[in-house]
C-alpha cells in the first residue's frame, strides 16, 4: 500500500477493512472498485461491488459497531478514509459531504423499505392463494422469480414414502426429473435438518448429486409447519452467476409464507379426498 496526497492507495486483494474488525472509519472510492464480502458457512460471498464516488463503512462514524462485512479492493484503488473528526472539518470546507453520507444511508433505507413492501404484498398473495397443490407451488416459484435472479428453480413435497417429488419447477429439464430421499442430496439433507443453504460452488460439496444439467450454485430453503419439515425451495444457476446472503434471507422470508400457502393446499387435498370417499359411500348405501 503506498499513501498518496488525497488518498491511500490499495493493490488488488488488498484488504481495507475485516469483517469483525472495530470501525471508527468511513471511506470514499476515490478511484477503482471495492467489494464487499461476508464470510458464509459456504465460502466468502461478495455481496456489492463499489466504485468512484461510493461511500462505504459510514455506520462506524454513528455506532462503532463491529464492521458487519469485509471490504477488498478490485484491481488498484485510491480510497481516502474518514473519522468523525476528520468528517467534520471536511464538512466545514465541503458541505456536500454529509449530503453524501445522508445520500447514501437513505439509499439503503429505501432499498430495506422496498424489500419489505414486496415481502407484504408476496405474504397477502401466498395467503389467499388457490387450494391445488401443483398451482400452489407453481405460484411460489413465480413470487420466488420476482425477487431472486435465477436460473433453476423447483418446489419439492415429501411424499408418503420419504421421497422429495417436485411438484413445480423451471429451468432444466433434468431438475424437474430428480427424486430424493430424506438425508439425499442437498436438498434431502435440507429437509432433515430444516436448515436453509446457499452454496456458490456445489462441486465442493460432497451431498451435491449430479445431474445432466450442470449446477454451479445453489439456494435450498425449507418448508415447515409445526416444528416439520414437509418441502424445499431450490434455486440454482448453471452460469458463473452467484447468489447474496441477501438472496437467501429473501428465500427464507418467502419460504414462511410459502410453507402455510402449501399447507393450506395439502389439507384441502385430504379433505376432498375425505370427502370423495364419504360421498361414494354414500351412494353405495342408498
Amino acid at each position: 500500500m503506498k499513501d498518496s496526497e488525497l488518498g491511500r492507495a490499495f493493490a488488488d486483494g488488498d484488504v481495507i477493512f475485516r469483517e469483525g474488525e472495530k470501525g471508527e472509519t468511513m471511506y470514499v472510492i476515490q478511484s477503482g472498485r471495492v467489494k464487499i464480502k461476508k464470510h458464509s458457512e459456504s465460502g466468502e460471498i461478495t455481496l456489492a461491488t463499489l466504485t468512484n464516488g461510493d461511500i462505504f463503512g459510514e455506520m462506524a462514524l454513528f455506532d462503532r459497531m463491529p464492521r458487519s462485512a469485509t471490504a477488498v479492493a478490485s484491481g488498484n484503488a485510491t480510497i481516502l478514509s474518514i473519522d468523525k473528526k476528520k468528517l467534520f472539518t471536511t464538512i466545514s470546507r465541503d458541505p456536500t459531504m454529509v449530503f453524501k453520507v445522508l445520500e447514501t444511508m437513505s439509499q439503503r433505507i429505501r432499498m430495506l423499505d422496498e424489500e419489505l413492501s414486496r415481502l407484504k404484498k408476496t405474504r397477502e398473495h401466498l395467503l389467499q392463494t388457490c387450494c391445488d397443490v401443483e398451482e400452489t407451488c407453481e405460484m411460489i416459484l413465480q413470487e420466488a422469480k420476482k425477487t431472486i435472479a435465477a436460473e433453476n428453480g423447483s418446489v419439492m413435497l415429501c411424499d408418503s414414502d420419504n421421497t422429495l417429488d417436485i411438484k413445480a419447477a423451471f429451468g432444466g429439464k433434468s431438475t424437474q426429473l430428480m427424486k430424493l430421499k430424506v438425508g439425499e442430496g442437498i436438498a434431502g439433507d435440507v429437509l432433515s435438518t430444516g436448515r436453509s443453504e446457499m452454496l456458490n460452488n456445489v462441486s465442493t460439496d460432497g451431498r451435491y448429486k449430479k445431474g445432466s444439467t450442470k449446477i454451479i450454485s445453489m439456494l435450498c430453503a425449507p418448508l415447515k409447519c409445526d416444528n416439520r419439515v414437509f418441502g424445499v425451495i431450490n434455486l440454482s444457476n448453471t452460469s458463473e452467476r452467484l447468489f447474496l446472503l441477501e438472496d437467501l434471507r429473501m428465500l427464507n422470508s418467502l419460504a414462511v409464507y410459502a410453507s402455510i400457502a402449501v399447507k393450506n393446499a395439502l389439507n384441502y387435498a385430504e379433505l376432498r379426498v375425505a370427502a370423495d370417499s364419504v360421498l361414494k359411500q354414500a351412494i353405495l348405501v342408498t
